[in-house]
């Protein structure tokens, strides 16, 4: 079983080259995910199935992430940092953002993210 800092680190691996596919995997069915955004307020997303059934027709084509602090105790880690990218219509967005993931074996049970644009 992989430790909490070398799931955050695959995990921020597959951010930084768009493989949101793949990320999939590193959740567990019953996942909770919280959204808090200065664009949108607060959605959650309950399961596995919600989470990828998300409407992605707003998500950016691509996007640069720069992680800037990464705090991990036992089964919980969080990571701040910063995105840069470019919306479908060629719009360019920037953001600060954190994520707070809580793991259960290799798996991530609850995710609370905070983003703040930028634009």
């Amino acid at each position: 079983m992989a430790t909490t800092k070398e799931l955050v680190e695959q995990i921020n691996l597959l951010f930084t080259e768009n493989r949101m596919g793949d990320f999939m995997d590193y959740l567990a069915d019953d996942v909770v995910w919280d959204m808090y955004t200065s664009s949108s307020g607060h959605s959650r997303f309950n399961g596995k199935s919600e989470i990828g059934a998300m409407d992605d027709s707003n998500m950016p084509e691509h996007t640069d992430f720069r992680f800037t602090t990464i705090v991990i105790d036992n089964n919980l880690a969080s990571v701040q940092g910063s995105s840069t990218s470019q919306k479908a219509g060629g719009e360019q967005y920037e953001s600060n953002f954190c994520d707070i993931y809580q793991f259960e074996g290799d798996k991530i049970i609850k995710i609370t993210s905070y983003v703040v644009d930028n634009t």
